[in-house]
């Protein structure tokens, strides 16, 4: 029996060329600017801010739209200096890995490095990077407008070379090569994204171990995104006053969701269009209910009832198909749960959410002491979906997603 056949044949008849939706954000600046909507104030201060050499900092939960914000950021910086007779060096680094300060600043440093040597030849920056080349696999594109280098780089981790670096100590080299960029360009921006996939120890070392790194050059910005800071770390922010600039991303509105699905839906039609099809407007309204305020929720579950939908061959995605589709969606999402995740969601659904002062009688339902304790699998269902992480005046809670099937209709279905 051909399934993709079928399949390809629906989304043509939906007059797609293939499913849009995605978990992550597209890196091509034209198809992130068309998904993009919203966060108009941030843009609108960060952009000066970033400018004139100011740190800024962009925080929120997973899937909340950071690494879409940072990149639209940088394109719409790059868009307003390349009609300005300035030369700019824009950085962008994904995927830092590493287990010391000394890991993020050879990573720095590499790509530094690497387009100061293509674009200026610069002999200390060549050899800095042959060095450094051969130990971490650096995939990177660069993207030039008017006198802007839009450089993005994924360091996809360590592996071994012939000849050993000999650069144990890149701090200090990090500054020097960073100094001698500014003699090239009018100004830098190095963009960060997710800095706190590290070890909470290892950003509080970074922190406040580098602020010559934050602070020196005028015209040298560092853009960083995170999910959250400790109390400690927060203090420590405040009283270096490393960040000109702190935005903590809130949830998008129901109309906010409702716009982005329609450019997402937009990337792959072959005729743009202004409504929901092959969505029903109520159908894409009920999704935007279960992504619960997050982009990432609304893509993920976009994508899955779609390319069901479309194996299924429906008319279109109405409440008829829908239901059935959405029902057996939560429960293969449950089901792949193992069973201790699964008791966890469903004290989370009791308890009204999984937040650092949880009552100890669910920790006991849990079989924990603390609330720290859970966090390794909190982490998990974070990243598979499975609950959403969201911030008010008591700090951090841990929702069930509505992809979540709680276990007594798991039972009766």
């Amino acid at each position: 029996m051909s399934i993709l056949g079928p399949y390809q044949s629906t989304l043509r008849r939906w007059g797609l060329r293939r499913n849009p939706f995605k978990p992550t954000p597209p890196d091509e600046v034209a198809k992130l600017a068309t998904i993009f909507y919203g966060r108009e104030s941030e843009i609108k201060t960060a952009i000066p801010a970033l400018y004139e050499g100011r740190n800024i900092l962009i925080r929120g939960p997973w899937g909340i739209g950071k690494t879409s914000l940072i990149l639209r950021l940088l394109d719409c910086l790059q868009q307003e200096v390349a009609q300005l007779d300035e030369k700019m060096l824009v950085l962008y680094l994904d995927q830092v890995l590493g287990e010391s300060p000394n890991d993020f600043y050879r990573a720095l440093l590499l790509v530094v490095a690497e387009h100061l040597a293509k674009e200026t030849e610069n002999v200390n920056a060549k050899a800095i990077w042959e060095n450094l080349s051969g130990r971490i696999g650096l995939s990177s594109k660069t993207k030039v407008e008017g006198r802007v280098n839009f450089a993005f780089a994924s360091l996809a981790g360590t592996r071994e070379s012939n000849s050993p670096t000999n650069i144990d100590n890149p701090y200090n080299l990090l500054i020097s090569i960073l100094d001698e960029a500014q003699e090239s360009f009018d100004r830098i921006v190095l963009a960060v994204d997710d800095l706190d996939k590290k070890d909470v120890i290892v950003i509080q070392e970074i922190l406040e171990g580098s602020l010559d790194l934050f602070r020196r050059g005028d015209n040298r910005a560092f853009l960083m995104t995170g999910r959250g800071f400790t109390d400690v770390q927060e203090a420590s922010l405040k009283a270096l006053g490393i960040f000109s600039e702190n935005f903590t991303l809130q949830p998008m509105t129901s109309e906010g969701l409702y716009q982005v699905a329609i450019n997402y839906l937009n990337l792959e039609r072959h005729e743009t269009r202004e409504d929901a099809y092959p969505f029903t407007d109520e159908v894409l309204k009920q999704i935007v209910v279960y992504a619960q305020g997050t982009p990432r929720q609304l893509t993920s579950i976009c994508e899955k009832v779609l390319r069901e939908g479309a194996t299924r061959g429906c008319e279109q995605l109405d409440q008829a198909n829908f239901m059935p589709i959405w029902s057996e969606l939560r429960r293969q999402v449950s089901y792949e749960l193992s069973p201790q995740l699964r008791q966890l969601l469903y004290v989370a659904q009791e308890a009204g959410g999984i937040h650092e002062d949880i009552d100890d009688r669910y920790l006991d339902q849990l079989g924990v002491y603390t609330f720290v304790q859970l966090l390794p699998m909190l982490k998990t269902l974070e990243m598979s979906d499975a609950v959403i992480r969201t911030e008010d005046q008591t700090g951090y809670r841990y929702l069930p997603s509505q992809l979540y099937l709680p276990e007594s209709e798991t039972e009766s279905g």
